[in-house]
């Protein structure tokens, strides 16, 4: 039986092991985990995670985020259990978290990723006017407007949201 249900803290173990299982050691060193480290809020109730049987199998965690004046949300890391890839579970978390997404005030989704997988979910171009805490091949640096317009007024540095404590961050 396999479910989509919020992040919860009660999945951590289960999910780090997918995430290691899915991207292996260097997953600390990209330029998404700078972003992550360096202020972004996570938002466990946009975040979706993939059950079987109970168990976390994959993960789609979406983050706050300013990108110069304005918030945003970013979006990783997306990791499905190797055991459990190449059967739509990816897509359906990213489906589901922006559902979740698309329920709020935010405007836009950033995340680096592949243009294969993101481009057919209605990611694009992210705008080049936006600057991330380190380097990224531009091919893979996407976004996805919630909001009619809102991907092309992001305009800045990405930083860490106004008013996040440093409590609430992963």
């Amino acid at each position: 039986m396999l479910e989509l249900v919020p992040d919860d803290p009660k999945y951590c173990a289960d999910v780090e092991r997918t995430l290691d299982r899915a991207f292996g050691p260097g997953r600390h060193a990209k330029t998404s985990e700078r972003v992550r480290e360096n202020g972004a809020e996570c938002l466990p109730a946009l975040s979706r995670i993939a059950l079987s049987d109970g168990r976390a199998i994959g993960c789609c965690r979406l983050w706050r985020i300013a990108v110069g004046e304005q918030d945003a949300l970013f979006l990783g890391p997306l990791a499905v259990d190797p055991d459990h890839q190449h059967h739509g579970l990816g897509a359906d978390l990213v489906r589901a978290a922006l559902n979740e997404a698309a329920k709020t005030h935010f405007g836009a989704v950033l995340l680096i990723g592949a243009p294969s997988f993101f481009a057919p979910l209605g990611f694009q171009p992210a705008p080049p006017a936006i600057a991330l805490p380190g380097p990224v091949d531009p091919k893979r640096f996407m976004g996805f407007a919630l909001k009619p317009g809102a991907l092309e007024t992001l305009n800045g540095a990405v930083t860490a949201p106004r008013g996040a404590s440093p409590a609430s961050r992963e």
